[in-house]
């Protein structure tokens, strides 16, 4: 029988030949006998070219979300070298595939790491520098490039794109970081050191790019929703688990990574979304079981940011949604009890009795008297200050040190990329970049955090008013915990941020917040319909 050919199917595609597959399948056996001659017999060595291209024809197939939103969850699920897991105190059995895909491969693959020689340069490198995620990055873009000029539709029924202003601007951040770089080369600044300062910046937008064209809109909203919760159930049982192994403190001091606070604060924050704007048994019945685990897993991480983002998320929460009927009675709750609140607050500031202990926990992070570790980060930003006051408008450009103007311990020898890298990423910012530099690479976050607020006023369902609280959540979260503890250095915030832009802006283009939906942004069988703007949203 012959098959019928929708319009548009197949448009411009060939089938490949014979000799195409046999070229292909003679250049996979003779990867596998190299790769097994040069492992020594090694079985994990000799079955990496077949793993590789099965990878390779999976996301050549598949629809780009499902890799896309598996390299979302895997960001939080796996240990990435780096991040200190666990204090390195516990090694979980998916390490290895953490480090083949967020690490360097020279360092995964001892078989890499040996150094080789340019012949006629007499200069010596080291090969495959790159992470497993580099090369996967390069792969979708191909798939993405191949798909459009062939005018492919497995990614684009009921797909919407994003506005333009949040494409250019996370460009911008790109250029802004060319930028720098540039100028630290100029002034000295060491290539090594330029990698790890810009690789995190760089990321954000290209994950952007690909979840721009992954994602279709609303329809996987739910699907990204569900799988943060997944994959803060899994990382909160982590946490649970090896806090029971290790109770002190002293002994382990966080039972993750820093970077999980963002993970379970949003976890928190997604709940309480669907607590405001979908209320009904199931919702709160959903909330009361998933809650107190979040909870635990956040006493058991030991991380005090923790609590300022819940706070600072409750606030935006508050600001953002609209006078409803509980939200006037909380005010009024407020209200009769904000003088004892203060009084509860200034009594307990310098008690440290058990019923005062959220007041000490906040102090903690505010008084430097309080806490070494706080005093740390104040002796380290009146550093940054310095150093930004030294070059206001152009900043150090990143490879250079920031200039310690009062002298702290010197830690290079357990964590070289301090001085480079410090605690407090946003000042940080400053003085590496400058106001030109800041300015170019600051814009994406005001720009999304624009388009999120936009998307839950003009959303037209309670699920997408839930999605731009979820998005505003972890945008807070993580712009936080770059501000107080090396939060733009993670995998799983800068994924999760990613992914919100691309959700907020195509909320937005569909119901006619921003632009006109086009033809190809209407999902598969729908008319055209154009949201006018509304008097009381314009």
């Amino acid at each position: 029988m012959e098959r019928l050919v929708a319009p548009g199917e197949g448009v411009g595609l060939r089938e490949p030949g014979p000799v195409v597959g046999w070229v292909l399948l003679s250049a996979l056996v003779l990867a596998t006998v190299a790769a097994g001659l040069v492992g020594n017999g090694d079985l994990k060595l000799a079955l990496a070219p077949l793993l590789l291209a099965l990878l390779v024809c999976l996301v050549a197939v598949l629809p780009l979300r499902l890799p896309m939103l598996t390299l979302l969850v895997l960001a939080w699920a796996l240990e990435v070298p780096g991040d200190a897991f666990a204090e390195g105190l516990v090694k979980t059995p998916w390490t290895m595939v953490g480090a083949l895909l967020f690490g360097r491969l020279n360092q995964t693959l001892p078989v890499l790491s040996a150094e080789w020689l340019i012949p006629g340069l007499g200069q010596v490198f080291t090969p495959l520098v790159m992470s497993g995620l580099d090369l996967l990055v390069v792969l979708m873009f191909g798939v993405i490039a191949y798909r459009h000029h062939h005018r492919s539709r497995i990614d684009r029924t009921g797909w919407v794109d994003g506005p333009a202003p949040i494409r250019s601007f996370a460009w911008l951040s790109v250029l802004a970081v060319a930028w720098m770089c540039v100028w630290g080369f100029l002034h000295g600044g060491a290539p090594r050191f330029m990698f790890w300062q810009s690789l995190r910046w760089l990321y954000i937008p290209i994950i952007y790019a690909l979840m721009r064209q992954a994602l279709r809109g609303m329809p996987d909203a739910l699907t990204v929703g569900k799988l943060l919760l997944g994959v803060g159930l899994f990382r909160a049982g982590e946490a649970i688990l090896f806090r029971s192994w290790y109770p002190s403190v002293e002994v382990m001091g966080f039972a993750t990574t820093h970077f999980d606070t963002v993970l379970f604060s949003t976890c928190l924050a997604i709940l309480g979304a669907l607590l405001l704007e979908m209320p009904s048994p199931a919702t709160f019945r959903l909330a009361v079981l998933l809650a107190p685990i979040y909870y635990w897993a956040i006493r058991a991480n030991n991380r005090r940011l923790a609590y300022a983002d819940l706070a600072l998320i409750a606030l935006v929460f508050w600001f953002i949604s609209p006078w409803r009927p509980i939200k006037r009675r909380a005010a009024r709750v407020l209200a009769l009890f904000s003088l004892p609140i203060l009084l509860y607050v200034g009594v307990g500031w310098t008690s440290e009795a058990g019923p005062f202990g959220p007041v000490q926990k906040f102090r903690s992070m505010l008084d430097p008297k309080a806490d070494t570790s706080t005093l740390w980060r104040e002796l380290e930003n009146t550093n940054l200050v310095f150093t930004y006051h030294e070059s206001p408008l152009l900043g150090l450009g990143f490879g250079r040190p920031f200039h310690e103007h009062v002298k702290l311990p010197d830690v290079t020898g357990s964590y070289e990329l301090e001085p480079y890298v410090p605690h407090n990423s946003v000042l940080g910012l400053w003085a590496f970049g400058g106001l030109l530099g800041f300015s170019l690479l600051w814009a994406i976050f005001p720009v999304g955090f624009f388009f999120t607020v936009r998307a839950y006023r003009w959303a037209s369902t309670p699920m997408e008013r839930v999605t731009a609280l979820g998005a505003a959540a972890v945008q807070v979260c993580y712009l936080i915990q770059g501000y107080a503890d090396l939060g733009f250095g993670s995998w799983g915030p800068v994924f999760t941020v990613a992914t919100s832009y691309a959700l907020v802006g195509k909320i937005c283009v569909a119901n006619g917040a921003w632009g006109r939906p086009r033809a190809e942004d209407v999902p598969a069988g729908g008319p055209v319909v154009v949201a006018l703007p509304h008097p009381e949203k314009a």
